[in-house]
Order: structure tokens, then C-alpha cells, then sequence
């Protein structure tokens, strides 16, 4: 029961600390007109919501697992590489001809800032408990029994 307070500890803090990055990239400046920018704002804000059930889905499977440091530390590079995917993705779809390189740039950062914090913090948390229990019951195993 602990492990599912740790879990929703660190769904709401990721939360947090990705709506308190959102906010700070957001002050990057913008291109864009006011309906764009609106639709843009709009597009991340759900991006990044997605992204805390998604990254607490994959850490969900990851802490099943035998091995969980090593699940644990996958799922975070996959969740750090997948911005890159939608980048990638979004410059095979677009092309990569008469590209303002600064506007997509400031633009990359606002998409990636959220998403990579909402991963990190999410792994920092549920790999200090684990690792914390793991040192707790080796240290149990290592006790001698008085009995």
C-alpha cells in the first residue's frame, strides 16, 4: 500500500513541476499570432498532462519487473528520446526546406523542457523508494536472526 502513495506522490509532483515548467518556457518568446500561439499553449498543456499518465504507466510496468533499477533507468531514456521521435516525426511530415531555425528551436525547447522534467522528477522519486527499500530488506537479509 505504501508503494501506491509513492506513486501518486510522484504522479502529483511531476504534475506540478511540469505545469511550473510549462509555465517558465512559456515566457520564451513567440512568433507566432494570438490564435496560434493560443492553439500551441493549448497543444503542450495536453501534451504534457498525457505525458505524466504515460510516464507513470511505463514506470508502473517497469517497477514489476525483476530487475527494477534497470527498468527504471530504461524507461527513463525511453521517455527522454520520445520528444525526438515527435521531432523527427514532425520534420519528415513537414520537410526540412525553408525551416526557421530559430522559431522551431525556442519551439523544440517548449515542447521538450515539460516532458523531460515530468520524466525525471517521476524517476527521481520512484527510484529513491526503491532503491531505499531494496537497501531495507538486504539489510534485513544480512541481519543475523535472534530469535
Amino acid at each position: 500500500m505504501r508503494s501506491a502513495g509513492v506513486f501518486i506522490l510522484a504522479l502529483v509532483v511531476s504534475a506540478v513541476a511540469g505545469l511550473l515548467a510549462f509555465a517558465a518556457v512559456s515566457l520564451l518568446p513567440d512568433w507566432d499570432d494570438a490564435a496560434g500561439r493560443g492553439l500551441g499553449e493549448a497543444f503542450r498543456a495536453l501534451l504534457t498532462a498525457a505525458y505524466v499518465i504515460l510516464s507513470i504507466i511505463l514506470y508502473g510496468f517497469a517497477t514489476w519487473r525483476r530487475d527494477r533499477a534497470r527498468h527504471l533507468k530504461r524507461a527513463l531514456r525511453i521517455l527522454l528520446l520520445v520528444p525526438f521521435l515527435i521531432a523527427i516525426l514532425g520534420a519528415i511530415d513537414n520537410g526540412i526546406h525553408h525551416i526557421a531555425w530559430l522559431r522551431e528551436a525556442v519551439g523544440l525547447v517548449q515542447m521538450f523542457v515539460p516532458l523531460w522534467i515530468v520524466a525525471l522528477v517521476q524517476w527521481l522519486i520512484l527510484h529513491a523508494y526503491l532503491s531505499r527499500q531494496t537497501a531495507d530488506a538486504e539489510n534485513i537479509a544480512a541481519s543475523p536472526n535472534i530469535a
